[in-house]
């Protein structure tokens, strides 16, 4: 009888040691033990969609636990760490929200959030550890300001009024202090400014001189209520970053135009945004623009005037078609025109004959242009989520390709010309049809060729 006994309770600790182990950030750190190792130890990283797919898994056994108990007004930042085998070993989880919120959110992770992992498994890590991040974010979370520092840079608006060394100073990060007006008379004390953070304000105008801030560099001012006619800014050859994310603007604003060098242009995240052919007029040195998420349906001509630039950032609007201005911009390194309504891609993409990433997944794709096999410097194309039946032919002629996705298709069959693409370090093909049930275990041995290759493969 004690025998039984004694090998029930093996098997109960074994099964114990199997779950996941679920932790707070806080009482990680007190048991003494390093996020830095951990890190170390499970050093594979995922990307693109597979990502965005393993995030929103975890995501959606965070909510339905949480909304269990109703509660909301949170934000949840989790570390998944994955075993060799692709299991959970350890979930290490921070929660953002008022303490009456905070605790119960807390002892529903300890004690539930294991369970719901405990049949998790990755396929397709080739014996190596892998983690990730997610946030979980729901209902209007507090905003928790975390005061920057440093010897050359200020956060706080006191500090900034009694500083004797003004001329130290390159850098004051006044975001969140819920500032309705700028404060110039403190912002003008430091001449020899590079960077000044605005961010996450009730601004409603701007009105800068930078002839008094001739170092100025970088000027943060997303996640204001500014308008385009509201900013002002004088001529400067010292300004090269501009964020204006998440605003009330209807257009790129005239003052930007004053800014001679200006190489960075953040304005997603403006939902009333209309451009025009004028909107781009006099940003011919811009390299990197972000319209990120402002429902756009297209994109004006003007664009082509923009010749130097190389990142190009268009997720979350609703295009169903590019403009073939795009294909003039003949230095773009970076094309990012994922989540849009996308039913093909120009026809002259070849044009973009310096194109190295381009991400157009979660769109309505199911062909590639022809041409697409002349981009000869493209290192990474993520096509998943879209309707592709057929895998394009065209990506196999791309002699310089590291890394693909294509999952989360429609591939009814294992694309074989892949055993001819050489160049490949990473293949991700999760959520098509041809791996679902027993076909898996047929197309087994041509993932494996694959390895070989070697190419890492997630399937």
């Amino acid at each position: 009888m004690k025998s039984i006994l004694l090998l029930l309770s093996l098997l109960m600790v074994g099964a114990l040691r199997a779950q996941p182990r679920v932790i707070s950030n806080e009482n990680f750190k007190k048991s003494g033990q390093s996020i830095a190792r951990l890190d170390k130890t499970y050093s594979g990283r995922f990307t693109g969609v597979t990502l965005d797919q393993l995030g929103e898994s975890v995501r959606t056994e965070v909510k339905q636990l949480v909304a269990q108990k109703d509660l909301s007004n949170l934000i949840i930042s989790l570390h998944v760490y994955l075993s060799e085998s692709g299991k959970v070993d350890w979930v290490i989880y921070q929660v953002v929200a008022d303490q009456e919120i905070r605790n119960p959110v807390q002892q529903l992770l300890d004690t539930k959030l294991a369970g719901k992992l405990q049949g998790w498994q990755i396929k397709g890590l080739q014996g190596k550890k892998f983690s990730f991040m997610t946030l979980v974010r729901m209902g209007n979370p507090p905003i928790v300001r975390t005061e920057r520092k440093g010897d050359s840079l200020l956060s706080s608006l006191d500090e900034a009024r009694t500083t004797l060394d003004t001329l130290g100073i390159k850098a004051l990060h006044f975001h969140q202090l819920k500032l309705t007006e700028v404060p110039y008379d403190i912002i003008y004390r430091f001449p020899n400014l590079e960077l000044l953070d605005l961010h996450s304000n009730a601004l409603t105008s701007l009105d800068l001189d930078l002839s008094r801030l001739p170092g100025l560099k970088n000027l943060d001012l997303h996640a204001n209520q500014l308008r385009a006619e509201s900013i002002h800014l004088t001529k400067n050859r010292s300004l090269q970053f501009l964020n204006l994310h998440s605003n009330n603007l209807t257009d790129v604003p005239g003052g930007v135009r004053n800014c001679k060098r200006l190489a960075s242009l953040w304005i997603g995240g403006n939902k009333a945004l209309a451009l025009t052919n004028q909107s781009f007029r006099k940003l011919r040195r811009l390299t990197d623009m972000n319209l990120y998420g402002c429902q756009l349906k297209a994109l004006p001509g003007g664009l082509r005037k923009l010749r130097r630039l190389e990142v190009l950032d268009l997720y979350y609007n609703e295009f169903a078609e590019l403009p073939d201005a795009l294909t003039r911009l003949k230095r773009l390194r970076q094309l990012a025109i994922s989540n849009n309504q996308l039913v093909r891609l120009p026809a002259r993409i070849d044009r973009l004959r310096r194109l190295e990433v381009l991400y157009a997944h979660h769109n309505r794709l199911s062909t590639l242009p022809e041409r697409t096999a002349r981009l000869e410097h493209l290192q990474l194309l993520d096509i998943g989520y879209n309707w592709y039946r057929k895998f394009p032919e065209e990506i196999v002629a791309l002699t310089s390709l590291r890394e693909l996705d294509i999952s989360a298709n429609e591939l009814m069959n294992f694309p074989l010309l892949l055993s001819e693409m050489q160049t490949l370090e990473k293949l991700h093909m999760r959520g098509n049809p041809f791996l679902t049930g027993e076909q898996e275990s047929v197309y087994l041995p041509l993932i494996k060729k694959l390895e070989q290759n070697p190419a890492e493969v997630y399937y």
